[in-house]
Protein backbone atom coordinates (compact mmCIF):
# COMPACT_ATOMS: atom_id res chain seq x y z
CA UNK A 1 0.00 0.00 0.00
CA UNK A 2 1.42 3.17 -1.22
CA UNK A 3 2.15 5.87 2.22
CA UNK A 4 -0.40 8.60 1.24
CA UNK A 5 -3.01 6.46 1.41
CA UNK A 6 -1.72 4.60 4.77
CA UNK A 7 -1.52 8.09 6.37
CA UNK A 8 -5.10 8.63 5.48
CA UNK A 9 -6.30 5.40 7.19
CA UNK A 10 -4.06 5.63 10.03
CA UNK A 11 -4.01 8.96 10.95
CA UNK A 12 -7.89 9.09 10.38
CA UNK A 13 -8.44 6.49 12.96
CA UNK A 14 -7.08 9.07 15.58
CA UNK A 15 -9.69 11.69 15.73
CA UNK A 16 -12.31 8.74 14.85
CA UNK A 17 -10.68 6.82 18.27
CA UNK A 18 -11.17 10.13 19.80
CA UNK A 19 -14.81 10.59 19.36
CA UNK A 20 -16.58 7.57 17.89
CA UNK A 21 -20.63 7.45 17.17
CA UNK A 22 -21.00 6.77 20.88
CA UNK A 23 -19.75 10.16 21.80
CA UNK A 24 -17.25 10.72 24.02
CA UNK A 25 -17.54 8.41 26.82
CA UNK A 26 -19.64 5.46 27.26
CA UNK A 27 -21.55 5.20 24.53
CA UNK A 28 -24.84 6.75 23.51
CA UNK A 29 -25.97 8.57 20.48
CA UNK A 30 -24.16 11.94 20.54
CA UNK A 31 -20.94 12.97 18.73
CA UNK A 32 -19.62 16.71 19.48
CA UNK A 33 -21.58 19.28 21.15
CA UNK A 34 -21.32 22.55 20.16
CA UNK A 35 -20.42 25.57 22.51
CA UNK A 36 -23.60 26.50 22.28
CA UNK A 37 -25.32 23.93 22.95
CA UNK A 38 -24.61 21.11 25.58
CA UNK A 39 -20.85 21.63 25.58
CA UNK A 40 -17.50 21.31 24.30
CA UNK A 41 -15.04 19.00 23.15
CA UNK A 42 -11.37 18.80 22.98
CA UNK A 43 -9.07 16.14 21.65
CA UNK A 44 -5.42 16.47 22.05
CA UNK A 45 -2.46 14.96 24.46
CA UNK A 46 -2.69 15.66 28.51
CA UNK A 47 0.30 18.06 29.15
CA UNK A 48 -0.41 18.16 32.84
CA UNK A 49 -2.72 17.62 36.31
CA UNK A 50 -3.86 19.26 39.34
CA UNK A 51 -7.07 18.74 37.44
CA UNK A 52 -6.27 17.54 34.16
CA UNK A 53 -5.12 20.19 31.01
CA UNK A 54 -5.78 19.44 27.38
CA UNK A 55 -5.43 21.74 24.76
CA UNK A 56 -4.78 25.29 26.83
CA UNK A 57 -7.80 24.57 29.27
CA UNK A 58 -7.77 23.12 32.45
CA UNK A 59 -10.55 20.97 33.09
CA UNK A 60 -11.91 20.65 36.68
CA UNK A 61 -12.44 16.73 37.52
CA UNK A 62 -14.34 16.43 40.61
CA UNK A 63 -17.55 14.85 38.94
CA UNK A 64 -16.15 13.31 35.33
CA UNK A 65 -16.62 9.92 34.70
CA UNK A 66 -13.33 8.31 32.91
CA UNK A 67 -13.53 6.01 30.43
CA UNK A 68 -9.85 4.18 29.80
CA UNK A 69 -9.12 1.75 27.06
CA UNK A 70 -12.67 1.19 26.25
CA UNK A 71 -13.04 -0.38 29.85
CA UNK A 72 -16.33 1.97 30.95
CA UNK A 73 -14.59 2.55 33.98
CA UNK A 74 -11.66 4.16 35.10
CA UNK A 75 -9.95 7.66 37.19
CA UNK A 76 -7.97 10.66 37.03
CA UNK A 77 -4.90 8.63 38.57
CA UNK A 78 -5.29 6.71 34.98
CA UNK A 79 -4.31 9.44 33.11
CA UNK A 80 -0.50 10.18 32.31
CA UNK A 81 0.93 13.05 30.57
CA UNK A 82 1.52 12.66 26.77
CA UNK A 83 -1.80 10.30 26.43
CA UNK A 84 -4.12 11.33 23.67
CA UNK A 85 -7.57 11.98 25.49
CA UNK A 86 -11.57 13.29 24.25
CA UNK A 87 -12.48 15.94 27.09
CA UNK A 88 -16.31 16.20 26.85
CA UNK A 89 -17.25 19.43 29.04
CA UNK A 90 -17.90 22.68 29.21
CA UNK A 91 -15.46 25.70 28.82
CA UNK A 92 -15.62 28.73 30.66
CA UNK A 93 -16.15 32.97 29.60
CA UNK A 94 -12.18 33.03 30.38
CA UNK A 95 -11.23 30.10 27.40
CA UNK A 96 -8.73 28.80 30.22
CA UNK A 97 -11.06 26.79 32.66
CA UNK A 98 -13.53 24.47 32.26
CA UNK A 99 -15.55 21.06 33.47
CA UNK A 100 -15.10 17.98 32.20
CA UNK A 101 -18.01 15.39 32.23
CA UNK A 102 -16.02 12.94 30.81
CA UNK A 103 -12.98 12.05 29.72
CA UNK A 104 -12.07 9.43 27.49
CA UNK A 105 -8.30 7.41 26.56
CA UNK A 106 -7.31 5.17 24.08
CA UNK A 107 -3.97 4.40 22.53
CA UNK A 108 -3.20 4.49 19.16
CA UNK A 109 -1.00 1.13 18.97
CA UNK A 110 0.05 -1.24 21.40
CA UNK A 111 1.98 -4.19 20.47
CA UNK A 112 5.89 -5.53 20.40
CA UNK A 113 8.88 -3.36 19.69
CA UNK A 114 11.29 -4.58 16.97
CA UNK A 115 13.53 -3.48 14.70
CA UNK A 116 14.65 -0.36 17.05
CA UNK A 117 17.11 1.77 15.73
CA UNK A 118 18.64 5.08 15.96
CA UNK A 119 17.84 7.60 13.44
CA UNK A 120 20.64 8.79 10.36
CA UNK A 121 22.19 11.98 11.00
CA UNK A 122 21.60 12.22 14.82
CA UNK A 123 24.32 13.57 16.14
CA UNK A 124 22.75 14.48 19.53
CA UNK A 125 21.20 10.95 19.56
CA UNK A 126 17.90 12.78 20.21
CA UNK A 127 15.69 10.51 17.57
CA UNK A 128 14.72 6.78 17.62
CA UNK A 129 12.30 4.90 15.68
CA UNK A 130 10.82 1.30 15.52
CA UNK A 131 8.18 -1.10 14.31
CA UNK A 132 4.89 -2.12 16.11
CA UNK A 133 2.55 -4.16 14.53
CA UNK A 134 4.03 -2.72 10.55
CA UNK A 135 3.64 0.11 11.97
CA UNK A 136 6.83 2.90 12.24
CA UNK A 137 6.87 4.67 15.51
CA UNK A 138 9.41 7.39 15.86
CA UNK A 139 10.61 8.30 19.54
CA UNK A 140 12.22 11.59 20.58
CA UNK A 141 14.65 12.02 23.84
CA UNK A 142 12.90 15.18 24.72
CA UNK A 143 9.35 14.98 23.32
CA UNK A 144 8.40 11.84 24.25
CA UNK A 145 7.49 10.49 27.68
CA UNK A 146 8.06 7.14 29.27
CA UNK A 147 6.16 5.19 32.01
CA UNK A 148 5.73 1.49 33.02
CA UNK A 149 2.81 -0.19 33.74
CA UNK A 150 1.87 -0.31 37.77
CA UNK A 151 2.20 -4.43 37.73
CA UNK A 152 5.13 -4.61 34.98
CA UNK A 153 9.02 -4.31 37.55
CA UNK A 154 11.42 -3.11 35.49
CA UNK A 155 14.58 -1.49 36.32
CA UNK A 156 14.10 1.46 33.98
CA UNK A 157 12.25 1.87 30.83
CA UNK A 158 13.06 5.31 28.70
CA UNK A 159 14.28 6.68 25.47
CA UNK A 160 17.75 4.74 26.08
CA UNK A 161 16.73 1.62 27.73
CA UNK A 162 13.40 0.49 25.05
CA UNK A 163 14.58 -2.67 23.61
CA UNK A 164 13.19 -5.07 21.09
CA UNK A 165 10.62 -7.38 22.73
CA UNK A 166 8.99 -4.86 24.68
CA UNK A 167 5.30 -4.99 24.59
CA UNK A 168 4.31 -1.36 24.94
CA UNK A 169 1.50 0.81 24.47
CA UNK A 170 1.58 4.18 22.50
CA UNK A 171 -0.04 7.14 22.31
CA UNK A 172 0.93 9.61 19.15
CA UNK A 173 -0.04 11.36 15.72
CA UNK A 174 0.21 10.22 12.99
CA UNK A 175 2.74 11.98 10.13
CA UNK A 176 1.89 12.61 6.61
CA UNK A 177 3.73 8.96 5.48
CA UNK A 178 1.92 7.13 8.01
CA UNK A 179 3.67 6.53 10.50
CA UNK A 180 3.25 7.30 14.61
CA UNK A 181 5.20 9.96 16.10
CA UNK A 182 4.84 9.16 19.67
CA UNK A 183 3.83 11.66 22.69
CA UNK A 184 3.91 8.68 25.29
CA UNK A 185 5.42 4.71 25.14
CA UNK A 186 3.89 2.62 28.17
CA UNK A 187 6.00 -0.57 28.80
CA UNK A 188 3.45 -3.26 29.22
CA UNK A 189 5.60 -6.49 29.62
CA UNK A 190 9.36 -6.91 29.50
CA UNK A 191 9.07 -9.60 26.59
CA UNK A 192 6.19 -10.65 23.92
CA UNK A 193 3.62 -13.18 24.93
CA UNK A 194 0.73 -14.89 22.71
CA UNK A 195 -0.99 -13.62 25.81
CA UNK A 196 -0.08 -9.85 25.70
CA UNK A 197 -3.39 -7.65 24.22
CA UNK A 198 -2.69 -6.40 20.82
CA UNK A 199 -4.41 -3.18 19.49
CA UNK A 200 -4.19 -1.50 16.01
CA UNK A 201 -6.38 0.68 13.68
CA UNK A 202 -6.96 0.74 10.25
CA UNK A 203 -9.61 0.03 7.19
CA UNK A 204 -10.96 -3.54 6.73
CA UNK A 205 -10.02 -5.11 3.56
CA UNK A 206 -10.27 -8.41 1.81
CA UNK A 207 -13.52 -8.88 3.86
CA UNK A 208 -15.52 -11.93 2.46
CA UNK A 209 -17.27 -13.35 5.73
CA UNK A 210 -17.22 -12.99 9.41
CA UNK A 211 -15.81 -16.56 9.56
CA UNK A 212 -13.02 -15.52 6.88
CA UNK A 213 -9.79 -13.78 7.98
CA UNK A 214 -9.65 -10.56 6.86
CA UNK A 215 -6.90 -7.61 6.90
CA UNK A 216 -6.35 -3.78 7.25
CA UNK A 217 -5.43 -1.91 4.34
CA UNK A 218 -2.14 0.04 6.32
CA UNK A 219 -1.45 -3.76 7.77
CA UNK A 220 -1.83 -6.16 5.06
CA UNK A 221 0.77 -8.85 6.78
CA UNK A 222 -1.26 -9.14 9.48
CA UNK A 223 -4.68 -11.63 8.98
CA UNK A 224 -7.49 -10.93 11.58
CA UNK A 225 -9.77 -13.74 12.72
CA UNK A 226 -12.88 -12.19 14.19
CA UNK A 227 -14.95 -15.07 14.05
CA UNK A 228 -15.57 -14.97 17.82
CA UNK A 229 -15.10 -11.12 18.22
CA UNK A 230 -17.56 -9.36 19.97
CA UNK A 231 -18.17 -6.61 17.00
CA UNK A 232 -19.27 -2.81 18.33
CA UNK A 233 -20.28 0.28 17.20
CA UNK A 234 -20.75 -1.29 13.27
CA UNK A 235 -24.51 -1.10 12.86
CA UNK A 236 -24.00 -2.33 9.02
CA UNK A 237 -21.54 -4.88 9.94
CA UNK A 238 -18.31 -5.50 8.86
CA UNK A 239 -17.26 -4.67 5.65
CA UNK A 240 -14.41 -3.46 2.98
CA UNK A 241 -13.84 0.39 3.57
CA UNK A 242 -14.76 0.53 7.13
CA UNK A 243 -12.74 1.95 9.76
CA UNK A 244 -12.08 -0.19 13.04
CA UNK A 245 -9.93 -0.21 15.68
CA UNK A 246 -9.20 -4.31 16.24
CA UNK A 247 -8.10 -6.28 19.85
CA UNK A 248 -7.15 -9.29 20.50
CA UNK A 249 -4.07 -11.73 20.64
CA UNK A 250 -1.11 -12.48 18.16
CA UNK A 251 -0.21 -15.76 17.23
CA UNK A 252 3.29 -15.15 17.09
CA UNK A 253 5.74 -11.61 17.55
CA UNK A 254 5.44 -10.19 13.96
CA UNK A 255 1.07 -11.22 14.40
CA UNK A 256 0.89 -13.10 11.24
CA UNK A 257 -2.70 -13.93 12.84
CA UNK A 258 -4.83 -11.72 15.10
CA UNK A 259 -7.09 -13.77 17.23
CA UNK A 260 -9.65 -10.63 17.72
CA UNK A 261 -12.05 -10.50 20.67
CA UNK A 262 -13.35 -6.85 19.94
CA UNK A 263 -13.93 -5.06 16.75
CA UNK A 264 -15.13 -1.63 17.44
CA UNK A 265 -16.25 0.76 14.47
CA UNK A 266 -14.63 4.41 14.22
CA UNK A 267 -17.10 6.99 12.97
CA UNK A 268 -16.57 10.78 12.31
CA UNK A 269 -17.55 13.85 13.97
CA UNK A 270 -20.85 15.55 13.97
CA UNK A 271 -21.33 18.89 13.40
CA UNK A 272 -20.60 21.23 16.22
CA UNK A 273 -20.53 25.02 16.63
CA UNK A 274 -16.94 24.82 18.17
CA UNK A 275 -14.38 21.90 18.61
CA UNK A 276 -10.72 21.64 19.33
CA UNK A 277 -8.53 19.04 17.85
CA UNK A 278 -4.53 18.55 17.96
CA UNK A 279 -2.63 17.09 15.79
CA UNK A 280 0.64 16.89 13.02
CA UNK A 281 -0.74 18.50 9.94
CA UNK A 282 -0.97 16.82 6.76
CA UNK A 283 -2.09 16.70 2.93
CA UNK A 284 -1.06 20.31 3.33
CA UNK A 285 -2.22 22.30 0.01
CA UNK A 286 -2.73 25.80 1.47
CA UNK A 287 -4.01 27.39 4.68
CA UNK A 288 -7.49 26.90 3.66
CA UNK A 289 -7.01 23.17 2.76
CA UNK A 290 -5.09 20.52 4.56
CA UNK A 291 -5.98 17.97 7.30
CA UNK A 292 -5.22 17.63 10.82
CA UNK A 293 -6.00 13.56 11.98
CA UNK A 294 -7.62 13.13 8.73
CA UNK A 295 -10.15 15.50 9.45
CA UNK A 296 -9.94 18.53 6.55
CA UNK A 297 -8.82 21.84 7.56
CA UNK A 298 -9.83 25.48 6.41
CA UNK A 299 -7.72 27.62 8.12
CA UNK A 300 -7.44 31.07 5.54
CA UNK A 301 -9.18 33.71 8.30
CA UNK A 302 -7.79 31.80 11.40
CA UNK A 303 -5.58 33.42 13.65
CA UNK A 304 -2.22 31.70 14.43
CA UNK A 305 -0.20 31.89 17.70
CA UNK A 306 2.71 32.94 17.21
CA UNK A 307 1.81 34.98 14.22
CA UNK A 308 4.83 33.56 12.62
CA UNK A 309 3.33 29.98 12.55
CA UNK A 310 4.15 28.29 9.31
CA UNK A 311 0.68 25.86 8.40
CA UNK A 312 3.31 22.87 6.81
CA UNK A 313 3.09 19.15 6.75
CA UNK A 314 4.17 17.98 9.97
CA UNK A 315 4.12 21.06 12.42
CA UNK A 316 2.23 20.18 15.17
CA UNK A 317 -1.09 22.33 15.90
CA UNK A 318 -4.36 23.15 17.61
CA UNK A 319 -7.31 24.03 15.58
CA UNK A 320 -10.44 25.53 16.90
CA UNK A 321 -13.56 25.83 15.22
CA UNK A 322 -16.91 24.99 14.58
CA UNK A 323 -17.02 21.80 12.40
CA UNK A 324 -19.70 20.99 9.15
CA UNK A 325 -19.78 18.03 6.91
CA UNK A 326 -16.14 16.59 8.84
CA UNK A 327 -14.22 20.34 7.72
CA UNK A 328 -12.92 22.26 10.39
CA UNK A 329 -13.36 25.90 9.87
CA UNK A 330 -10.45 27.17 12.13
CA UNK A 331 -10.59 30.49 14.11
CA UNK A 332 -7.65 29.58 15.49
CA UNK A 333 -4.28 27.90 14.71
CA UNK A 334 -1.97 27.22 17.78
CA UNK A 335 1.31 25.81 18.13
CA UNK A 336 1.99 22.78 19.76
CA UNK A 337 5.67 22.01 19.74
CA UNK A 338 7.84 25.14 18.33
CA UNK A 339 11.29 25.38 17.17
CA UNK A 340 12.73 27.25 19.95
CA UNK A 341 14.73 25.15 22.34
CA UNK A 342 16.55 25.94 25.90
CA UNK A 343 18.35 23.84 28.41
CA UNK A 344 19.55 25.64 31.25
CA UNK A 345 19.46 25.96 34.48
CA UNK A 346 17.10 28.14 36.54
CA UNK A 347 17.68 31.21 38.37
CA UNK A 348 14.00 32.29 39.68
CA UNK A 349 10.61 31.00 39.80
CA UNK A 350 7.48 33.55 39.90
CA UNK A 351 5.20 31.83 42.18
CA UNK A 352 2.17 32.97 41.19
CA UNK A 353 2.31 32.78 37.40
CA UNK A 354 4.80 30.05 37.60
CA UNK A 355 6.96 31.38 35.07
CA UNK A 356 10.78 31.41 35.37
CA UNK A 357 14.25 32.33 34.03
CA UNK A 358 17.26 30.67 33.09
CA UNK A 359 20.42 31.64 33.00
CA UNK A 360 23.93 30.84 32.16
CA UNK A 361 27.17 32.45 31.16
CA UNK A 362 27.55 34.08 27.84
CA UNK A 363 29.80 36.51 26.05
CA UNK A 364 32.56 38.23 28.03
CA UNK A 365 31.54 35.01 30.66
CA UNK A 366 28.88 37.98 31.37
CA UNK A 367 25.46 36.29 33.08
CA UNK A 368 22.89 35.79 30.35
CA UNK A 369 19.12 35.25 31.02
CA UNK A 370 16.11 33.97 28.71
CA UNK A 371 12.29 34.61 30.18
CA UNK A 372 10.76 31.32 29.63
CA UNK A 373 6.75 31.90 29.79
CA UNK A 374 4.42 29.37 30.91
CA UNK A 375 0.54 28.88 30.58
CA UNK A 376 -2.60 26.42 30.74
CA UNK A 377 -1.03 24.71 27.44
CA UNK A 378 2.44 24.00 28.54
CA UNK A 379 2.80 20.32 29.09
CA UNK A 380 4.87 19.81 32.23
CA UNK A 381 5.76 16.75 34.30
CA UNK A 382 7.90 18.12 36.81
CA UNK A 383 7.34 21.50 38.96
CA UNK A 384 10.23 23.78 38.51
CA UNK A 385 11.92 25.37 41.22
CA UNK A 386 15.59 27.66 41.23
CA UNK A 387 18.35 25.78 40.53
CA UNK A 388 17.02 22.71 38.18
CA UNK A 389 18.37 22.20 34.96
CA UNK A 390 15.51 22.24 32.74
CA UNK A 391 14.83 21.15 28.86
CA UNK A 392 12.29 23.96 27.52
CA UNK A 393 11.03 23.75 23.76
CA UNK A 394 8.05 26.41 22.30
CA UNK A 395 8.62 29.66 20.42
CA UNK A 396 9.46 32.73 20.27
CA UNK A 397 7.16 35.39 21.89
CA UNK A 398 8.20 38.70 20.39
CA UNK A 399 9.16 39.54 24.27
CA UNK A 400 12.70 38.66 23.89
CA UNK A 401 11.81 35.19 25.45
CA UNK A 402 10.40 31.70 24.76
CA UNK A 403 6.75 30.67 25.61
CA UNK A 404 6.95 26.96 26.20
CA UNK A 405 4.98 24.29 24.94
CA UNK A 406 7.15 21.85 27.08
CA UNK A 407 9.34 21.99 30.13
CA UNK A 408 11.00 18.79 31.36
CA UNK A 409 13.68 18.64 34.50
CA UNK A 410 16.53 16.74 34.01
CA UNK A 411 20.47 16.10 35.08
CA UNK A 412 22.64 18.69 34.58
CA UNK A 413 24.10 18.84 30.92
CA UNK A 414 25.13 21.17 27.87
CA UNK A 415 23.71 24.51 27.75
CA UNK A 416 21.59 24.53 24.90
CA UNK A 417 19.87 27.61 23.13
CA UNK A 418 18.18 27.14 19.89
CA UNK A 419 16.33 30.39 18.07
CA UNK A 420 16.36 32.52 14.76
CA UNK A 421 19.73 33.80 14.07
CA UNK A 422 19.62 37.72 15.52
CA UNK A 423 22.97 38.40 14.67
CA UNK A 424 26.44 37.07 13.82
CA UNK A 425 29.58 38.86 14.28
CA UNK A 426 32.65 36.72 12.32
CA UNK A 427 34.94 34.99 14.54
CA UNK A 428 33.12 37.09 17.70
CA UNK A 429 29.79 36.29 18.66
CA UNK A 430 26.31 34.77 18.16
CA UNK A 431 22.69 35.85 19.14
CA UNK A 432 19.74 34.12 19.26
CA UNK A 433 16.37 34.46 21.49
CA UNK A 434 18.09 37.68 23.05
CA UNK A 435 21.49 36.29 24.14
CA UNK A 436 25.30 36.45 23.08
CA UNK A 437 27.76 33.77 23.43
CA UNK A 438 31.07 34.09 22.31
CA UNK A 439 32.43 32.21 18.77
CA UNK A 440 36.03 31.30 18.70
CA UNK A 441 36.55 29.24 14.99
CA UNK A 442 40.15 29.26 15.79
CA UNK A 443 39.94 27.02 19.43
CA UNK A 444 36.84 25.92 20.09
CA UNK A 445 33.51 26.85 17.84
CA UNK A 446 32.74 24.26 15.13
CA UNK A 447 29.73 24.87 12.62
CA UNK A 448 27.30 21.94 11.02
CA UNK A 449 24.72 22.09 8.21
CA UNK A 450 20.96 21.32 8.30
CA UNK A 451 22.69 17.81 7.54
CA UNK A 452 25.11 17.49 10.52
CA UNK A 453 27.98 17.57 8.29
CA UNK A 454 30.70 19.83 9.26
CA UNK A 455 31.17 23.22 7.45
CA UNK A 456 33.27 26.43 7.55
CA UNK A 457 32.52 29.76 9.19
CA UNK A 458 32.27 31.06 5.86
CA UNK A 459 29.67 28.73 4.94
CA UNK A 460 27.62 29.58 7.59
CA UNK A 461 27.47 32.95 7.23
CA UNK A 462 26.76 32.24 3.57
CA UNK A 463 23.88 30.04 4.49
CA UNK A 464 22.80 32.88 6.93
CA UNK A 465 22.66 36.00 4.37
CA UNK A 466 20.64 33.96 3.04
CA UNK A 467 17.89 33.11 4.76
CA UNK A 468 17.31 36.15 7.46
CA UNK A 469 15.91 34.72 10.63
CA UNK A 470 17.95 31.03 10.10
CA UNK A 471 16.81 28.58 12.91
CA UNK A 472 20.52 27.99 15.02
CA UNK A 473 21.21 25.66 17.06
CA UNK A 474 24.41 26.60 19.44
CA UNK A 475 25.64 24.23 22.17
CA UNK A 476 27.69 25.19 24.99
CA UNK A 477 28.92 21.88 26.66
CA UNK A 478 29.36 21.26 30.06
CA UNK A 479 32.75 19.88 30.01
CA UNK A 480 36.38 20.45 30.77
CA UNK A 481 38.33 18.70 27.80
CA UNK A 482 40.19 20.99 24.88
CA UNK A 483 37.99 23.05 22.12
CA UNK A 484 37.60 21.66 18.98
CA UNK A 485 40.19 24.39 16.85
CA UNK A 486 43.36 22.52 17.88
CA UNK A 487 44.46 25.24 20.62
CA UNK A 488 46.30 22.17 22.34
CA UNK A 489 45.42 21.47 25.92
CA UNK A 490 43.11 24.41 26.67
CA UNK A 491 40.22 24.05 28.74
CA UNK A 492 36.84 24.29 26.69
CA UNK A 493 35.48 27.69 28.20
CA UNK A 494 32.18 28.55 29.14
CA UNK A 495 30.28 31.40 27.04
CA UNK A 496 32.27 30.20 23.93
CA UNK A 497 30.09 28.01 21.78
CA UNK A 498 31.42 24.53 20.93
CA UNK A 499 28.86 23.84 18.18
CA UNK A 500 26.83 26.06 15.93
CA UNK A 501 24.27 24.10 13.70
CA UNK A 502 21.63 25.28 11.61
CA UNK A 503 18.79 23.70 12.09
CA UNK A 504 15.49 22.52 9.42
CA UNK A 505 11.96 24.43 10.86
Amino acid sequence: MNSLLKKSALSATIALTLVACGGGVGGGSGGIAGIGGSGFTSTGSVTGFGSVFVNGVEFETSGTVFNIDDSGTGSQADLAVGMIVAVDGTVNADGVTGTASSISFDDQLQGPVSAITAVLADPDEENRSFTTLGTTVHINRFNTSFDVSGNIKAPNFDFDSINDGDHVEISGFFNDAGELVATRVELKATAFSTSNIVELKGTVSGFTDVSAAFTLSNLTGINIDASSAAIDDLPNGLADGVPVEVKGTCSDSACSTLKATRVEGQSGFDDADKISVEGLITDFVSSSDFKINGISVNASTAILTPGTLALRDGARVEVEGPISSNVIRALTVEIRGGDSEVHATVSSVDPVTGNFAVSFTGFNTQPQTIAVTVNTATEMEDSVTAGNFVRVRGFENGTGGITATRVEVRDPDDVIVQGNLQVYTTNTSIQLLGVTFAVDVVCETEFENEADIGIIQNDFIVAATATPGLLVKVKDRNDTGGGGGGCGGRVALNGVVDEIEIETP
